[in-house]
């Protein structure tokens, strides 16, 4: 009798669990309009390509050794692999739909991103109307690239460490 109820609460215990945690912890979507995928698991590490909001990738490792927060993953086409920090995904799959047909056949992924956080193209457009703002210096930061070589320098050089790199 004893031993009917443990396996009774055993497997009680294992539903509840498998009900909370998602079925395949494998995968993940892209929850930030853009992200670029890396070489090693750092912020300057090389740019391998880039991730867009939507899209579904498979974690491939997560290796004890590596800092914390990044994760190997691999694109949706599985062509792309290399590290994202986990920040930039959630395991909620995102269903990119406007009507009846996908927003990728509708809108950009950059319009999906600003419409998620109440802003789009339209919203711009009319901010911008106002003479009293003056957009010169967003527009400009929005276009600048750093190298990730000159970034690791200035690190070097100031006596800093990378966040959630080697301390």
């Amino acid at each position: 009798m004893m031993k009917s109820r443990f396996f009774i609460a055993a497997c009680l215990l294992l539903l509840s669990v498998a009900a909370v945690f998602p079925a395949d912890l494998k995968q993940r979507s892209v929850t930030v309009k853009e992200t670029q995928v890396r070489d090693k698991p750092s912020y300057l590490g090389k740019v391998l390509g880039s991730l867009f909001y939507g899209d579904r990738v498979t974690i491939l490792a997560q290796p004890a050794g590596a800092p914390q927060g990044w994760l190997k993953v691999a694109g949706p086409d599985n062509k792309l692999q290399g590290w994202v920090n986990a920040s930039a995904l959630t395991p909620t799959d995102i269903a990119l739909k406007s009507g009846s047909e996908t927003v990728s056949q509708t809108a950009s992924s950059g319009d999906v991103a600003l419409a998620g956080k109440g802003f789009n193209a339209d919203v711009e457009a009319q901010y911008k109307k106002d003479q009293n703002l003056d957009y010169t210096w967003v527009d400009r930061m929005e276009g600048f690239q750093i190298d990730p070589q000159e970034v690791s320098l200035f690190l070097t050089q100031g006596g800093l460490t990378e966040p959630g790199g080697a301390q």
